[in-house]
């Protein structure tokens, strides 16, 4: 067994970052998650002897739960679900994300490694790969494909899906889920998402399952087996994702008044779900816009809180075929709720449908712990529930509340850029050059190799004009080139800290931009994001429950990646080998 030793953190030398404008009378707040650079939890990690009848860690993700969601509807919530974890566990209140791209990929590949983007690899979702010379995604490779594979005789299968399936290859570190594994534990890791299940379940999972909306069925892939586990199959052939079609979202309490904890139910800004069959107002359809169950009705499912019970409902089936937690071994279950995230892109975080989402998580809680109380049982589990990022409110919102925010163009500001580059630098005579490489996320840019070469100008040089450029344009707070970040930012820099911890040599962009707070590169001008180093973009709910675990809200600083070292130590094994920090102080009764 490899031996873990003290780790420390090495300071960083480098320019100060310039940045532009006068501070924000906001931006105090979103400097709050820049602090953890400093956490003293950074430092040394051993494993520790388990609770003696633990045989089973839970990771519990709720895509795009952001931290502030628990106390601000703290009354709404009944005792059973997120209270009990609160009151009978450990609940962080002050957790962030202390690294700039706060998006799935990279917030789940964090939670699994307890460790940053720069070292596990996974910067984003997607990022351009310049060996591949092309755009490539988080948990998937086109050699691998889906099982059970696509009817052929079926028409309407995404071309894209059809090309790729999910495989952990492109995660660089090692995972929670891989020490299990060595330890000779089982593992299950499950999903809404590809990457939700791919990135937490490591390596060498017993099971990995995601729901593929294309068809309405669990999938794995080609990576993991050939065909699926029996339990699966026969999950499958009761297509019970089907169960909701034509019953509609309709509020959870209509003895609430939601406008009173949330906002309006009709806001500008925001979205109206899949292809405007979901529309913007309560009662939501549940049919896609179809007349059966088919593509668009599952994508509806996923922007739904019944995509969450569809899981939910799978979990049950996992414990009873898996037996997991109830022998000998150490086993780890990884469950990531995605449905939380499609609704806040839609309808932004102040808005009903969120309030209803977060109501009814509550009760997906509730029903979890209650399933591994039965099948399980108590004292024989711990539990870690976080988030993989949190979300900007609508800019519409924002001004309303006296804010200043806007959505940027983000295709418009890349014409320009092009525009610039080549008046400065040339090519002359030949119109804009393509001064960049295609690339999915807007806040991460990449240089053009060839259009450098052909221009005769050095890199670093086009680098400091493109940024300087840039921080005259309105919402850009920051620019940082990968000059800067490879020769180290200052340590006192916590804007620089945050990019650099996402900064991974050979998979990131050339300029990384950080846009001012409530501001939003937005191609499609309704709904929200996330991505940034804000206080609403990393801020993340961290509860812990389980024998041995004092019970009680804690106010210190303390980052989501801890879930994976606090799970290990409760486990009996040894945290993942690039973990870099260690348990919470007297989180454990001695």
């Amino acid at each position: 067994m490899q031996r873990f030793v003290e780790r420390l953190v090495a300071k960083a030398k480098g320019k100060r970052q310039k940045i532009k404008g006068k501070w924000l009378s906001a931006f105090c707040l979103c400097l709050l998650p820049f602090a953890f650079c400093l956490l003293p939890c950074l430092g040394s990690v051993a494993p520790a002897a388990p609770a003696s009848d633990v045989h089973l860690a839970v990771l519990v993700i709720f895509d795009q739960l952001r931290g502030d969601y628990l106390s601000r509807w703290d009354e709404l919530f009944g005792k059973d679900g997120f209270h009990r974890l609160e009151h009978e566990g450990a609940w962080f209140q002050n957790c962030h994300y202390s690294y700039s791209n706060t998006l799935t990929g990279a917030g789940h590949a964090s939670l699994a490694t307890g460790t940053w983007p720069a070292k596990h690899g996974i910067i984003g979702n997607e990022w351009y790969d310049r060996s591949e010379g092309d755009v490539v995604y988080c948990a998937a490779l086109p050699r691998y494909q889906r099982v059970p594979p696509y009817d052929p005789t079926d028409k309407g299968k995404a071309s894209a899906k059809q090309s790729r399936s999910g495989a952990p290859d492109r995660l660089l570190s090692q995972t929670l889920a891989d020490v299990v594994k060595l330890a000779g534990g089982k593992v299950v890791s499950l999903s809404l998402k590809d990457r939700g299940a791919v990135l937490p379940g490591g390596r060498k999972p017993d099971a990995c399952y995601w729901f593929d909306t294309d068809s309405g069925l669990f999938v794995t892939s080609t990576y993991y087996r050939d065909r699926v586990h029996p339990w699966i199959e026969e999950f499958n052939r009761g297509r019970p994702a089907n169960f909701w079609f034509s019953r509609d979202w309709r509020r959870l309490r209509p003895d609430l008044d939601y406008a009173k904890y949330s906002g309006p139910d009709d806001v500008a800004g925001e979205g109206t779900g899949i292809k405007k069959a979901q529309g913007r107002i309560f009662p939501h359809p549940m049919t896609g816009g179809g007349q059966q169950p088919g593509k668009d009705y599952y994508d509806t499912l996923y922007t739904s809180p019944f995509g969450n019970n569809l899981l939910l409902d799978l979990v049950g089936r996992a414990l009873d075929a898996e037996k997991l937690g109830t022998g000998t071994t150490r086993d780890l279950l990884c469950l990531s709720f995605s449905s939380n995230d499609p609704i806040g892109h839609v309808w932004g975080p102040d808005s009903q449908e969120v309030l209803d989402m977060t109501l009814r998580t509550d009760l997906v809680v509730k029903t979890l712990l209650n399933l591994l109380d039965t099948r399980v049982g108590k004292g024989r589990y711990i539990l870690a529930l976080s988030a993989d990022h949190g979300v900007c409110p609508l800019p519409e919102v924002s001004r309303a509340q006296g804010r200043e925010a806007r959505r940027l163009d983000p295709a418009q500001m890349r014409k320009e850029a092009e525009a610039f580059l080549t008046e400065r630098f040339g090519p002359k005579g030949t119109g804009p050059a393509p001064w960049f490489e295609k690339a999915p996320e807007s806040n991460n840019w990449y240089l053009h190799q060839a259009t450098l070469r052909a221009a005769a100008v050095g890199q670093p040089r086009v680098e400091e004009v493109l940024a300087d450029w840039l921080l005259k344009q309105p919402g850009i707070q920051a620019v940082y080139t990968r000059s800067q970040l490879r020769d180290g930012v200052l340590q006192d820099d916590a804007l620089g800290q945050s990019v650099k911890r996402t900064f991974h040599p050979e998979r990131s962009g050339d300029v990384q931009i950080i846009l001012k707070p409530y501001h939003l590169m937005d191609t499609y001008q309704t709904g929200t994001t996330h991505g940034t180093p804000h206080a609403y973009d990393t801020h993340v709910p961290l509860l812990v429950y389980g024998p041995g675990i004092r019970p009680g809200p804690r106010r210190e600083a303390i980052i989501p990646q801890a879930a994976a070292v606090i799970l290990a130590h409760g486990l009996g094994v040894h945290p993942p080998a690039d973990a870099e920090i260690s348990v919470p102080e007297k989180l454990f009764e001695e």
